[in-house]
């Protein structure tokens, strides 16, 4: 398992070419998949922009560098990490859990896991940080996470932590 935000700043490898063809500046989720839909670049450019690498030509992702089998860039669609760290965690019931913090993704950085939750600065360093797994989110919306009525990110007897 991996942290999506452990994928911010990776060097991008060509495997035709042997260049590098820059840096990940964002990851891009497929919501309603529970996969990662592609990877945005960073080559230097002042602009910013919805281009970037579709997950289908990602070769491999290692510790130091994700490599792609082709240098296909493309529109990515979908909600970047950057916009979902923050969001709100709500129960079915309406309770509030706390925001997500990052998303865990499984090895290959292909797959939706779970989320990792905050509920504030002083519960982190008391409690420390939960986490939600996939399989107990009932909603991924835009703005906000709606899980299960029974599910604490701080229990892990209830299941709904990956701890």
């Amino acid at each position: 398992m991996r942290r999506a935000r452990d994928l911010i700043g990776l060097p991008v490898l060509d495997l035709k070419s042997g260049n590098a063809i820059g840096w990940i500046q964002d990851v891009v989720f497929d919501s309603t998949a529970q996969r990662v839909s592609g990877l945005l670049l960073e080559n230097g450019h002042i602009f910013r922009t919805g281009k970037g690498l579709p997950r289908s030509m990602v070769a491999a992702v290692g510790k130091d560098a994700l490599t792609v089998k082709d240098n296909v860039v493309q529109d990515i669609k979908g909600i970047k990490w950057t916009e979902k760290v923050g969001n709100q965690i709500f129960t079915q019931g309406g309770e509030a859990k706390g925001t997500i913090q990052d998303v865990f993704l499984d090895d290959s950085a292909e797959s939706i896991v779970g989320f990792e939750v905050s509920d504030g600065l002083f519960s982190d360093l008391i409690q420390g940080r939960g986490a939600i797994l996939q399989e107990n989110v009932m909603i991924d919306g835009k703005d906000v996470l709606i899980v299960e009525d029974h599910i604490s990110p701080w229990d892990h007897r209830e299941g709904g932590s990956l701890s």
